[in-house]
């Protein structure tokens, strides 16, 4: 969209704003840290006034505790930010009120959304970016979710697959965060583990450092297994997935290198049926089930009461049909260190799963075109997918960085028996090869079941009478 020289200069806000350095950048240590100039001192040592990074909201200074001479990461925040926030947000929240008050004027590809309620979502993640207290919450969060401790190491995963109980495994071999010490932070300081890397889009370095075209394929995959588990399992997620928030740590010993996330000023959650939602729909695609996208848009919420399933059913299917939405195999990779949890088994399913739903999509040769401003209509998008497609944008592009031939779908397909969990992802396919039997709509037990109650007689009751007995 924009010439190499506007984007060089937009790359810089992400992290090379102009800093504070040398006594200004002491001062701000001081005024920021919770226990002032005596504080900072008793706690830190080697403290850089030169910044190691520096964006818009804050800089990044190296330094090293005290007591336990470990290298560490201070984020300190820019002076009178909240005052620039109150009066920056009041316009903004003047505007969404206007573009709102037109209707059909604010609709972004004929969605429909509510901008302010929009607005208020984005006020809110805004202001806690702006609490780094709140941002150290959400670092450890992903941490936890994760089961990333310091240095790195595997400790134990918070996050469970969909089914609920399935525990999942720590990402430690393919993912890395800092540690975050929350005790020592504030709202306007935020202590970190120093972990050094590669930014994710510096090429040059990135082949200096030996990172080859099958390390960067596997990392533009780990970054989309990342987002499947932020988006389905751990339903927690960062918003802002952008180079200067990305790093590449490579290793001398032979390990695969690891995808670095750093800064969670802005992170979102998503509630079950969100959560939830989205994993169906990542499913329907690889499907190429149009009746499942449909289901799930329903438990997503962004189908309005009023919409013509069978029209967007339709439109899903064209989609499907003519390769617009298209799901590829999973490329191999040679090496012992590109280990995953992927078996070769579960891999070959996949394959085989991506052909057949392949041979059997085409069903719209003879039925009338849907165009797209025909089914638009019927959607209307909940605040916290405004911050969904953010990310997938973000991670598309940084992600084809890495492997021009990337697409989150592809990439994370994989991993659905990790996220869903073995036995469930196992009875779900079970009950998609038995189609016939299971559909809800036209299987064997669905007319079996408008059969009894035509007879004014329901199995479900009666099954449920009995079991009180």
């Amino acid at each position: 969209l924009f010439p190499d020289a506007w984007i060089g200069g937009m790359e810089k806000l992400q992290d090379r704003v102009p800093a504070k350095s040398g006594e200004e950048a002491w001062t701000l240590a001081y005024e920021a840290s919770p226990g002032g100039k005596a504080g900072f001192h008793k706690t830190f040592t080697d403290f850089d006034d030169v910044p190691l990074a520096a964006a818009s909201l804050g800089q990044v200074h190296r330094a090293r505790l005290r007591g336990s001479g470990e290298r560490v990461a201070i984020k300190i925040q820019r002076p009178r930010l909240r005052d620039i926030y109150d009066k920056d947000l009041l316009l903004m929240k003047k505007i969404a009120k206007v573009v709102d008050f037109f209707g059909k004027a604010g609709q972004v590809g004929g969605i429909e959304q509510s901008w302010e309620g929009i607005f208020n979502d984005a006020e809110t993640i805004l202001y806690r970016e702006i609490d780094y207290r709140d941002e150290a919450e959400n670092a450890i969060r992903f941490a936890n979710d994760f089961g990333i401790g310091l240095g790195g190491v595997a400790i134990e995963s918070t996050a469970r697959g969909s089914d609920g109980k399935t525990k999942l495994e720590s990402a430690a071999e393919w993912l890395r965060t800092p540690y975050t010490y929350g005790d020592l932070s504030s709202e306007k300081f935020l202590v970190m583990e120093y972990v050094p890397s590669i930014k994710v889009n510096n090429y040059a370095k990135l082949d200096d450092a030996g990172v080859t075209v099958e390390d960067r394929e596997y990392l533009a995959e780990a970054l989309a297994h990342s987002y499947l588990r932020q988006f389905c399992s751990n339903k927690f997620f960062s918003t802002d997935p952008h180079p200067g928030n990305l790093g590449i740590e490579v290793f001398e010993d032979g390990r695969a290198p690891r995808m670095v996330f750093y800064d969670f000023g802005q992170a979102c959650s998503l509630s079950g049926d969100q959560a939830g939602g989205i994993l169906e729909v990542i499913e329907s695609i690889i499907d190429y089930d149009a009746k499942k996208s449909v289901a799930a848009f329903s438990r997503m919420g962004v189908l309005k009461d009023n919409a013509d399933l069978e029209k967007v059913q339709a439109k899903c299917q064209q989609n499907y049909d003519t390769g617009k939405l298209k799901v590829k195999k999973r490329k191999r990779r040679q090496g012992s260190k590109y280990q995953s949890n992927v078996d070769t088994d579960s891999n070959a399913e996949l394959e085989s799963r991506i052909e057949q739903a392949g041979k059997t999509s085409k069903t719209t040769e003879s039925t009338p075109e849907v165009k797209d401003a025909e089914v638009m209509e019927y959607f209307t998008l909940q605040s916290e997918y405004a911050f969904v497609a953010r990310a997938l944008s973000q991670m598309d592009g940084v992600g084809k960085g890495l492997d021009p031939e990337f697409d989150f779908i592809s990439a994370a397909a994989p991993y659905l028996v990790e996220v869903k969990g073995a036995g469930k992802y196992l009875v779900d396919e079970a009950k998609k090869r038995l189609k016939f039997v299971y559909d809800p709509d036209d299987g064997l037990l669905a007319k079996e079941m408008a059969l009894f109650k035509s007879f004014g007689f329901n199995p479900a009751e009666t099954t449920t009478s009995v079991r009180k007995r």
